[in-house]
């Protein structure tokens, strides 16, 4: 028996790392260990009220903060049974839209981009390609823009809260998202080629997991279009070598992320990404893990296109600025949002004290830990005997980076019985 153990994963957030075993000439096992330190946000919340738990909940993720913090809060919000107004909702989008375009201008332009062009990293990139580097950094801090303007601030935001927020923009600031935000979308178009361009790896998937809704739901579906809730149909499970839950849907594996909320809401695009996704539709539909850096990018565009729409739209009918009033009641509620990665999920039981009795948490990188696995295993299968070559090294880490994992979101600590 042989055990290869890859390096750290590099260009993902987070630590992890592999471990492929081969015994008697065959790939017997893959382990993905995601084994950044372990989290204890579903414990920290016990006994807290509900109103601070949002707040707690950004702090998960420096990256994707505003997608936790507004899945708690419609987890919150349903337990409740509150109904936002329609004002509330389109501003909880357009943060959502800021979020992914810093997230996925990051993930192509810096961590990705360096492998097309075969350098080890974005500083020798931009040695030779200073413009790509240039329009990837321009189109983070426009999403970074957005984010802080519905967040709060760039990093860990406390401005969204249930039933609406502490601050909400003013007509100057979406004035700079309607003027900017088609300039961007050229910028995107530009690189559209560049990851068509890459040659298929990783495993194919059958199973796609989105919301209902393209950012935001109030089910899960899956690629019959059935609707369910997270507990029908998704098993969890602990792993011995992983800080990370492993998910099943129905005993299979599937995947979320941009190359599923493509293939099952492609209806949702704007008339930019509609074209491409149409040109590039074949490529996609190949189901490759490989071709989730194409969907980024045509997600890129539809993201870049839809805040200026609802921009656009909050400038024509005026903002009001009215929260809804929040009674706390007992109830269970369950928050779904599309994070930049995929499907995220936050589930509460509350108490008529309006304390949490009751949290679980997961994440798209758990989500997606077994399709890793599986993805690392076709790519070792298809070279074994040159599991030392440096260039199948970096097709291990090139298949991971594709999930554009975020670990540090996924490590949670589970109750183990003595």
């Amino acid at each position: 028996m042989v055990r290869v153990e890859t390096r750290t994963f590099t260009r993902v957030e987070g630590s992890g790392s592999a471990d492929i075993i081969i015994e008697d000439g065959k790939v017997k096992e893959v382990k993905v260990r995601l084994v950044e330190g372990p989290r204890f946000f579903e414990l920290l919340t016990l006994g807290r009220d509900y109103y601070d738990v949002p707040d707690m909940e950004a702090r998960i993720c420096a990256i994707c903060y505003l997608s936790h913090s507004i899945a708690s809060i419609t987890a919150i919000e349903r337990a409740f049974e509150v109904e936002v107004t329609e004002e509330i909702e389109l501003l909880r989008e357009l943060g959502l839209l800021g979020e992914l375009i810093e997230s996925h201008s990051l993930h192509l332009y810096l961590l990705v981009s360096p492998d097309v062009f075969g350098q080890p990293d974005a500083i020798n990139l931009a040695k030779k390609h200073w413009d790509l580097v240039k329009d990837g950094v321009t189109i983070m801090n426009f999403g970074n823009y957005i984010r802080n303007l519905i967040g709060g601030r760039e990093i860990h935001g406390i401005n969204a809260k249930p039933g609406g927020f502490g601050r909400y923009p003013s007509e100057e600031e979406l004035r700079v998202i309607e003027k900017n935000f088609k300039e961007y979308v050229r910028n995107v178009v530009k690189i559209l080629e560049l990851f068509a361009s890459q040659r298929p790896f990783g495993a194919r998937f059958d199973v796609n997991i989105v919301t209902d809704k393209y950012l935001l739901g109030d089910k899960l579906m899956t690629d019959d279009g059935s609707l369910f809730d997270y507990h029908e149909c998704i098993e969890e499970k602990a792993l011995p070598y992983s800080f990370a839950k492993q998910s099943r849907y129905k005993g299979k594996i599937f995947m979320v992320g941009s190359l599923p909320r493509l293939l099952l809401k492609s209806k949702y695009l704007t008339p930019t990404a509609a074209e491409f996704f149409e040109g590039y539709k074949d490529l996609l539909m190949e189901r490759y893990v490989s071709r989730n850096n194409l969907a980024q990018a045509i997600e890129l565009i539809y993201a870049l296109e839809k805040s200026g729409e609802i921009a656009e739209r909050l400038l024509d009918e005026g903002i009001s600025g009215n929260n809804v009033p929040i009674r706390p009641v007992e109830g269970e509620g369950i928050g779904y949002v599309e994070a930049p990665r995929g499907v995220l999920v936050h589930h509460y039981r509350i108490g008529e004290d309006g304390k949490i009795k009751y949290s679980n948490i997961i994440t798209p990188t758990a989500m997606n830990h077994a399709l890793m696995e599986l993805s690392l295993y076709e790519e070792a299968k298809n070279n074994l005997g040159r599991m030392e070559d440096e260039r199948v090294m970096r097709r291990l880490e090139e298949t991971i980076r594709a999930f554009d994992p975020c670990i540090s979101c996924s490590v949670h600590m589970v109750k183990m019985r003595s």
